[in-house]
């Protein structure tokens, strides 16, 4: 058992892993992950390609190559950090505990990394102002406006999304600005303005004055009816075609602005700018945040103490 102890936390084993999972990790970082093998086919020459399917590097932060190294790695840094911190406790006289937090810091923040990894979530979505889109832990996330503004010469600027969220019906935050380089956090969510488009769609207005808005290929439920937006129809610019489904059956109308269908009546049909945003989800986020922080402690704690040492 000692000798195991002893290879566990030797020297000699901490660079080797250091130095393989340094290595590999740049790999994989270089080489595009999870692609199917007619893909790595297209973008490498066969050699290459073969290669990276058989080594396990189009997929390397999932496989036995990276999780059995890095987790002995952890064992290897927390026996070491163990037995100094142990053999700090029995000294006589002043004792340095700066390298203890650092090895500590440098512990959890490979726990942080394998955590982060494993748990890492993300999704995105197209939004329009008025149009909302559900979060993981049951509020309601609605874009109030975007703003895209540009320099003088006509160049991107920044593009803004002002969102509102909600939960059981009652306001949680209010007016909330998400940035470019200023995304929103929530419950675990960190949500990031990831790009812009423009679309067009169709604009209905119920008989409360409520404004609809349906893209082409989506169906919306209106009053009891159901609208299905299939189409404008070429040969007559500005008439829609849908499809509106009832209890009575389906039908196909053609309709144009200032018309009505079903209790609405139709607006037009307007580009409009749409916002995307992206939603991560890092469960180790405060795990690394804690751990970055415990390092640079120790690594002040060390440069402080050496000073002392040597005035």
């Amino acid at each position: 058992m000692r000798k195991f102890i002893a290879w566990l936390s030797s020297v000699r084993l901490a660079i080797g892993l250091i130095a393989y999972l340094s290595v590999t990790c740049v790999l994989a970082t270089l080489i595009p992950q999870g692609l199917s093998e007619a893909e790595y086919l297209a973008l490498y020459p066969r050699l290459i390609a073969e290669l990276i399917v058989q080594t396990g590097l189009w997929r390397f932060f999932s496989s036995i190559a990276f999780i059995l190294p890095s987790f002995l790695f952890i064992a290897n840094l927390s026996v070491c950090t163990v037995k100094r911190f142990l053999r700090e406790l029995g000294k006589k006289g002043s004792r340095r505990f700066g390298p203890d937090i650092l090895h500590a810091g440098i512990l959890a923040l490979a726990i942080g990394a394998i955590w982060s990894y494993s748990g890492h979530q993300e999704g995105s979505v197209m939004l329009g102002p008025g149009e909302r889109v559900n979060l993981p832990d049951g509020s309601v996330l609605t874009l109030r406006d975007f703003r895209f503004e540009r320099y003088p010469d006509g160049r991107p600027r920044e593009w803004a999304s002002i969102v509102d969220i909600a939960k059981d019906g009652k306001a949680v935050r209010e007016a909330i600005e998400i940035r470019v380089n200023a995304p929103l956090r929530y419950e675990g969510l960190t949500l990031y303005q990831a790009s812009d488009s423009e679309a067009g769609a169709l604009f209905l207005r119920n008989e409360t004055g409520r404004e609809f808005r349906i893209a082409q290929g989506e169906e919306i439920s209106l009053d009891g009816l159901s609208l299905f937006f299939m189409a404008m129809e070429e040969a007559a610019p500005g008439r829609a075609i849908l499809r509106v489904a009832s209890a009575e059956g389906d039908a196909v109308v053609r309709v144009a602005a200032g018309e009505a269908v079903g209790g609405a009546t139709v607006l037009g049909y307007r580009t409009e700018l749409l916002t995307g945003l992206e939603a991560v989800s890092d469960p180790g986020y405060p795990l690394v945040f804690a751990a970055l922080l415990m390092i640079a402690l120790g690594t002040a704690v060390t440069f402080i103490q050496k000073l002392k040492e040597t005035a």
